[in-house]
């Protein structure tokens, strides 16, 4: 991780951006997830990584931050979204709502269901809602979020390389009429995760993919785009 946190940081060095989005609960171990049984002194080492990692968010060259995070809240552990910016800090959004709960990940095991709603939010200059990881393949999340005005959708993920989820990237745009960032971990030493990550146009259309050689990808987008998405099929559907 700190390799790769060293390489996001100068790639934003040399190229600064408006907004980094960081895959699913970026800063601890996945492996802890793969036991149904939960390990309290695993969950106190993943709380406490992240707590270590968020004054760290300065080091990027950017003005908003985007992904999910572990966190305990009235003694209910959840995986909760959350943005940064270099003038507000840290704010915590909705917490996962659709877990799994299955070999490749207890989810549902460690954790307590979030919020059902997808109201985007406010974050810096940009409406942004979360769908999380599996929250992506729900369409009706990307429509609440498309009508409630958001502009931008964060998606990270923690997943294999399953082509559904190049596809629910491409639909939940097309279903909300904005912008899709889906962000997703990679394993070197293991096929547990694909990376892929995607930049996806109100219209569905892919921008950018990252790769294993390729592992930053930045592009330009004019969110005008997503106004004039919303005044056409399917997003000016009415529905009751």
């Amino acid at each position: 991780m700190e390799a790769a946190w060293a390489g996001l940081v100068r790639y934003l060095r040399a190229s600064p951006t408006d907004v980094v989005v960081l895959p699913e609960m970026p800063f601890c171990e996945w492996e802890m997830f793969r036991h149904r049984s939960v390990d309290l002194a695993a969950w106190r080492a993943a709380l406490s990584a992240h707590d270590a990692m968020m004054p760290r968010l300065a080091e990027l060259e950017t003005r908003l931050v985007l992904s999910s995070r572990p966190v305990e809240v009235q003694d209910k552990r959840l995986n909760q979204a959350f943005s940064w910016t270099r003038t507000g800090g840290y704010r915590g959004a909705r917490a996962k709502y659709y877990l799994p709960d299955e070999p490749d990940g207890w989810e549902a095991s460690w954790f307590e269901r979030g919020d059902r709603e997808f109201s985007p939010q406010a974050a810096g200059p940009v409406r942004v809602g979360f769908q999380l990881c599996t929250e992506l393949l729900f369409s009706h999340a990307a429509w609440e979020i498309g009508h409630g005005g958001g502009q931008l959708i964060a998606a990270p993920r923690a997943t294999g390389g399953h082509r559904r989820w190049s596809m629910a990237a491409c639909l939940a745009a097309i279903m909300a009429g904005c912008f899709v960032a889906s962000t997703n971990r990679r394993s070197y030493e293991s096929d547990a995760f694909a990376g892929r990550s995607w930049l996806v146009s109100p219209e569905g259309e892919i921008l950018v993919e990252t790769s294993a050689d390729s592992p930053f990808q930045t592009a330009e987008v004019d969110f005008s785009a997503v106004d004039q998405a919303r005044l056409t099929y399917p997003r000016n559907l009415i529905i009751p």
